[in-house]
């Protein structure tokens, strides 16, 4: 919702929000690699960095969605880069403790959908306040990001006193250009990460794109927006425990592969909404929110997998640097689709104040449903030929931990 809403509240230009968005998702892009190694080289306890990374993040929540007015692009820039460092610095070695705490392969994705479940609550919860109480765009974002920083203060306090930093130190500890040169030799990782790149891009279109299809095609309102997403989170939380039973009974690759081809055959529906038709969107939208809920819970649960085939090949313990690829893969898809979704829109003569043209409305249409389609489709093809089971891993944590 950023996008639209420094068009729509402070009305800077479309064309400079991508570029705003590009420059600091680049600054970001490349902190996340290197903050994963230093993760990884055990200097200080990873919840340090989740304390820092939290206090980075919930200042920048603040001084972007609590200023009257802004009137300078850089101060954009600032915070927003301000914004993707301190989540990278929290992120990472979040996921990283996760990885630490559970070795068996089905309980990885539970404990992955218990993660997602939460945060997906938290996304509900916020998205209620719109639905029950009348407020606008702008003070919806506030009060999510004041109720953001409260609960943020109070999990992290719990989970710095409760939740075991369970570090296992390897015999090696590589410089980071080597850990990079063996991960390139990691063939597996390297398929799953062009996997992830691919369906990011997917997901990041509809993203971006979700508020101007709301507004300039279906010609809905606040509201609209509002109870849309409403429902989409709804169904991706009724989703994780669906996906984290499929997942046991006939494993990660293929529960997976069915999210992303039952997600690409009803996006299809969406060329065949019309303006007005919010009802059928809604619909539209809980479908392809309950397959979201795979593409949440499963690839950190694969990627904790493929940090042991590392571990065991290389003798070193990365699970930093490869969690920060995820982190890195979801910003860089953010940063190569705005700059182009945006620069379009501008050169389109896309304006708020204005009537969109039946070029803005097809560019929309087509960025929105058919790009993703596409995307969703050859991520599944590149899936299949994906080989890890069980009982491979099991064999590999054997030789690692005994």
């Amino acid at each position: 919702m950023l996008p639209a809403f420094f068009v729509e509240v402070h009305q800077f230009n479309i064309a400079s929000i991508g570029l705003l968005i590009f420059l600091s998702k680049l600054v970001d892009i490349f902190t996340d690699p290197l903050i994963g190694w230093i993760n990884d080289k055990n200097i200080f306890s990873r919840k340090i960095y989740l304390l820092i990374g939290g206090i980075f993040s919930g200042i920048a929540l603040i001084k972007l969605f609590f200023q009257e007015s802004i009137d300078h692009q850089f101060f954009l820039f600032f915070w927003l880069s301000l914004l993707y460092l301190g989540w990278t610095m929290f992120q990472i070695p979040y996921l990283s403790i996760g990885y630490d705490l559970e070795k068996n392969y089905f309980l990885r994705t539970k404990l992955s959908a218990t993660r997602e479940f939460f945060i997906l609550i938290g996304l509900f919860c916020s998205l209620c306040i719109p639905i029950f109480l009348n407020i606008s765009n702008h003070e919806l974002l506030q009060n999510i990001v004041f109720l953001a920083i409260c609960s943020g203060f109070l999990g992290l306090l719990i989970f710095c006193i409760f939740i075991p930093d369970k570090r296992i130190k390897t015999e090696k500890n590589e410089s980071f250009l080597i850990s990079l040169k063996n991960i390139s030799k990691n063939k597996p990782l390297i398929r799953i990460l062009a996997i992830l790149f691919i369906n990011s891009i997917a997901n990041v279109f509809p993203m971006i794109l979700f508020a101007f299809f709301i507004t300039y095609v279906l010609g809905g309102d606040d509201f609209n927006r509002q109870l849309t997403l409403f429902y989409y989170f709804l169904f991706a939380l009724l989703g994780i425990p669906f996906w984290t039973l499929i997942s046991k009974k006939i494993g990660k690759k293929k529960t997976w592969s069915l999210s992303l081809i039952l997600s690409a055959i009803f996006f299809i529906l969406v060329f065949f909404v019309q303006k007005g038709d919010f009802s059928y969107f809604i619909v539209i939208s809980c479908i392809t929110g309950f397959c979201l809920g795979a593409d949440l819970i499963i690839p950190p649960s694969i990627q904790a997998d493929l940090t042991d085939i590392h571990k065991n090949k290389f003798k070193e313990d990365i699970s930093g640097v490869m969690f920060s690829f995820i982190t890195f893969i979801n910003k860089f898809s953010f940063a190569i689709v705005s700059i182009f979704v945006f620069g379009i829109m501008g050169l389109l003569n896309f304006d708020v104040k204005e009537t969109v043209t039946k070029e803005i409305e097809l560019f929309i249409i087509t960025s929105y449903a058919f790009v993703p389609i596409i995307l969703k489709i050859f991520a599944g093809y590149l899936l299949s030929k994906y080989q890890l089971k069980e009982t491979d891993l099991k064999k590999i944590q054997k030789n690692l931990y005994g």
